[in-house]
């Protein structure tokens, strides 16, 4: 289990850096946005007072408002993968940290009924339970950071229509780098939890089977005198009738 953990959290890292690498990339959304909005307000202003379109400022203007318009359709096919891979990377993310939860919810309850079915040793189900109490932290903080930086993300989004749009993209940036290290620590944590727990379960199969061999041995010891004690008694029927 803590290697196929380790697998999907490293996954999920190589996605926030994949995401993060792409959003550094992608281009100041909210600058190039404004002047695409200035380019075409500008056009519009000369079309609406009748400008001669063989003029050099025309010219001028519509060139400007053309070369807006690639920008910003370039930064904005970049900006949507930033957005869709943001959203897959949160919900991997999620989805890792849940599993860690499941986990132990599962089989810290199995931990408990084997003991109690066995008569083990409390102590198993003590750490059992101990090691699931400091889990739980881990998982639910790396749920919460990861909505933060995507909360953040959404606020400096521009298509939100929020002004303040561009004041958020420096908290997005440092929640992303703070975030994704936290996550990585976390998942860190949790691979670790995870191999204990599994040492763990391992001591009561350990257990369980060592009682299960007694009681086989037992059961056949029994068998074994049982024969021996009918046989006497069977020689002594048959020489009786002789």
């Amino acid at each position: 289990m803590a290697r196929i953990f380790l697998t999907l959290a490293g996954i999920s890292l190589a996605l926030m850096i994949a995401n993060f690498v792409i959003g550094l990339n992608a281009g100041d959304v909210n600058d190039v946005s404004k002047a695409h909005r200035q380019a075409s307000l500008e056009l519009r202003e000369a079309n609406r007072n009748q400008l001669d379109t063989n003029s050099e400022a025309y010219k001028a203007i519509q060139l400007a408002a053309t070369r807006a318009r690639e920008l910003h359709n370039t930064v904005k096919v970049r900006h949507r993968l930033h957005f869709l891979l943001g959203v897959a990377a949160a919900l991997f993310v999620v989805l890792v940290n849940s599993i860690s939860v499941t986990y132990f919810i599962g089989t810290s309850r199995w931990c408990r009924e084997v003991v109690d079915t066995y008569g083990l040793d409390e102590d198993y189900a003590n750490r059992s339970r101990s090691l699931k109490s400091k889990t739980f932290p881990w998982s639910i903080s790396g749920v919460l950071v990861i909505i933060t930086v995507a909360a953040f993300g959404g606020a400096a989004d521009p298509g939100t229509s929020i002004e303040t749009a561009s004041d958020w993209v420096i908290p997005h940036y440092m929640a992303a780098i703070i975030g994704t290290c936290w996550i990585g620590y976390s998942f860190l944590m949790q691979v670790g939890l995870i191999g204990a727990h599994f040492d763990v379960i391992q001591e009561i199969l350990s257990e369980v089977d060592d009682i299960r061999s007694n009681s086989k041995s037992d059961s056949s010891s029994y068998v074994h005198e049982t024969d021996v004690d009918e046989t006497p008694s069977q020689s002594e029927n048959a020489d009786g009738e002789q």
